[in-house]
């Protein structure tokens, strides 16, 4: 039998057990003021039960952790109880069985969100642009599932310099799609590189995969920067400042973490003959 989840304690690191499915982990089954998770045809990890051989063993913060085809973690949320779940070593359930717990998710994904991890779980290579034929309820989901999962093996990743990476406009239509493409570019489908102001500050940082200096190309420019203005949505509107200037803020930051930006646009180039902007 293939497990699909993984039941994680945050204090020791060790696997309590696995399961199935999980039923809940959208927050939608509320009792009183807690969220309910079922986690189904649930069964105790041996090597856990080994570790409370001699003593009362106890949960109380737990990470739900997703698994790929091959059982190994891509990504997990955390779980808070309020009460701490007790385990005994002559009363643990050995068979499968239907674990409940009561307790806050700190983050609830969306169910758009569980579907969109089915893509990186199995075996075989993500396509470049997946995400193009996304709904924007779709694209913003996968930029979290990216975000996620990249926390996931965040310090086995070596960071590059000097290298060159290309973002293709036609498909960049909003800031979602950008973040997107560039977490594609430089760490392969299914990558994470930011997904605000602030993130891409952390990522440039180090530990995700590449640091300054390094190049973006971004080709078909005129695609986004005709588009980026309808494109700013409602929520996004509420935040005192205008497209152009987050647009500002977001290349500032990046030159001032040694990126240089080049834009070529076909369009231009068409008409006036060859265009090149360069930002460094």
């Amino acid at each position: 039998m293939k497990y699909r989840f993984a039941v994680i304690d945050d204090e020791s690191g060790l696997t309590v057990g696995y399961c199935r499915d999980v039923v809940g982990l959208t927050g939608d089954i509320i009792v009183e003021t807690y969220e309910k998770v079922i986690f189904e045809q649930f069964v105790f990890n041996e090597d856990f039960i080994g570790n409370i051989i001699k003593t009362k063993q106890s949960v109380h913060n737990l990470y739900i952790a997703i698994l790929n085809d091959e059982e190994k973690v891509i990504g997990s949320y955390h779980y808070h109880l309020p009460e701490s779940y007790i385990i005994h070593k002559l009363n643990y359930n050995k068979g499968n069985f239907n674990l409940e717990l009561t307790g806050i998710l700190e983050t609830k994904p969306s169910p758009v969100e569980l579907r969109l991890w089915e893509f990186l779980k199995g075996a075989q290579s993500l396509e470049n642009n997946i995400w193009q034929g996304f709904s924007k309820e779709e694209r913003s989901g996968w930029l979290n599932v990216t975000r996620i999962h990249s926390a996931s093996n965040h310090f086995a990743r070596l960071d590059k310099r000097g290298e060159v990476y290309t973002l293709d406009g036609e498909y960049i239509s909003d800031f979602t799609t950008f973040f997107i493409a560039l977490g594609e570019a430089i760490n392969g489908p299914g990558g994470y590189y930011g997904f605000s102001l602030y993130s891409i500050s952390d990522c440039l940082c180090g530990g995700f995969g590449t640091v300054g200096p390094f190049t973006i190309h971004w080709k078909n420019a005129h695609y986004f920067l005709e588009r980026f203005e309808e494109e700013w949505d409602q929520e996004e509107r509420c935040y005192r400042f205008s497209p152009q200037q987050y647009f500002t803020d977001l290349l500032t930051i990046l030159v001032s973490g040694g990126v240089t930006v080049n834009f070529f646009s076909n369009k231009i180039a068409k008409q006036e003959g060859d265009f090149e902007m360069d930002i460094n």
